[in-house]
Order: C-alpha cells, then structure tokens, then sequence
C-alpha cells in the first residue's frame, strides 16, 4: 500500500510539474497569450484541464492557480483594451483556480452519463473541456463586467463620445460579444487537443482506468 501510494505521489508531482512548467513555457511564447486589439486569447488553460483529467482536482487548481498568477504578471505590461482589469485577482487568478472544479465534476458527471459506451472516458473529457473552457470564458467576462462596467462605460463614453446611458448598455453587450469571438475559438481548440493529450499522458504515468 505504502509503495503504490508512493508511486502515486511520484506520478502525481511528475505530472503536475510537467504542466506547470507548460504553462510557464507557454506564457512566455506568442503560442500561449495571442494579443488581440481589445483582449489576450489564450491556450494556457489546456494544461490546466489536461492536469485536472489526468492528475485530479488539487493538480487542476494548483496549475489554475500558476496559469492565474502568469496571467497577472503578463497584463502588467499588457497593451490590450483589458490589460489593466486582469492586474486584479479576482479577475486574473480566482476564475483561473475555480475553473478546474467545473472541469472535474463535469467529467465525473459525463462519466455517469455514458455509462455502456465504449467511449466513455473520451466523451467526458471531450465534454468537460470544451463546457470547461466556456465556464472559463464566462468567469473571466463576468469578473470584468461586475467590477468594472462603471470603468468601461467611462471610457467609451470619453472616447467615442457616446451618451452615457448608450455607453452603459453597451458594455455589456460588448464583453460579451468580446467573451463569444474569443471563447469559441478556444472551446475548440481545447475540445480537440486536451482529450488527445490526455489519454497519451494517463498511459505514459500509468494510470489509465477502465
């Protein structure tokens, strides 16, 4: 017991390290933040689905907690329209570290779901990454809308020269046209290469599961 239990503990560090440092390595390439005119589309939150799938929901929250903290430092010097939001947590990091609990409980759940099929594992991780990445999407969008439609509206009213009440609605509308063109292109992305991903993973940490 105590044997399995360290070789557990190996593949579970082995394997949350592994994605960390992809995160790391990520961020630092135009491959993990895309800066766009008005937001960063991003591919650091595959590795986080991918560790929470493989390893669980502690190595899903720790690498959402590295992806949030990469976030934050990156928009420190970002020149993008929401740069400035994402130096707050609870914008950057919180949604960052909450995510993967979505991710977990809704592969667990589609796992129930598919009870029978062949293909089970594949369809709940193929599930829970692309409900995931949206989830994430949404977060993220709502986290800059609550704490700073008053900030948002200010500006476009400053610098289109719109009425404020017109410059009020539109925020909304506009975070979430934003949240749409970006979190689309990533449910994708995600839904496609995290699942692949995974299974390799699982077989090379041993830890594939009938």
């Amino acid at each position: 017991m105590n044997r399995n239990r360290r070789q557990y503990s190996i593949r579970w560090m082995t394997g949350t390290a592994m994605m960390i440092a992809l995160i790391i390595v990520l961020a630092s390439t135009p491959l993990g933040l895309i800066r766009l005119p008005f937001l960063t589309a991003t591919t650091l939150h595959i590795p986080v689905i991918i560790a929470t799938l493989v390893l669980g929901l502690e190595a899903g929250v720790l690498t959402g907690l590295v992806f949030g903290v990469t976030s934050l430092i990156t928009n420190l010097t970002g020149a993008s329209f929401f740069a400035p939001f994402f130096i707050n947590p609870l914008v950057s990091v919180f949604p960052r570290m909450l995510f993967p609990v979505c991710v977990f409980w809704i592969a667990q759940a589609l796992k129930q779901l598919t009870k029978g099929f062949d293909q089970r594992r594949l369809i709940a991780y193929i599930g829970a990454s692309a409900l995931g990445t949206a989830l994430h999407t949404a977060m993220v969008m709502g986290m800059i809308y609550l704490l700073n439609r008053a900030e948002i509206a200010q500006m476009i009213q400053n610098g289109a020269g719109v009425p404020q009440a017109i410059a009020e609605k539109g925020v909304g509308m506009g975070i979430a046209a934003l949240g749409l063109a970006n979190g689309i292109p990533e449910m994708i992305v995600a839904a496609v290469i995290a699942p692949v991903v995974t299974a390799a993973l699982e077989k090379a940490l041993g830890k594939m599961k009938k």
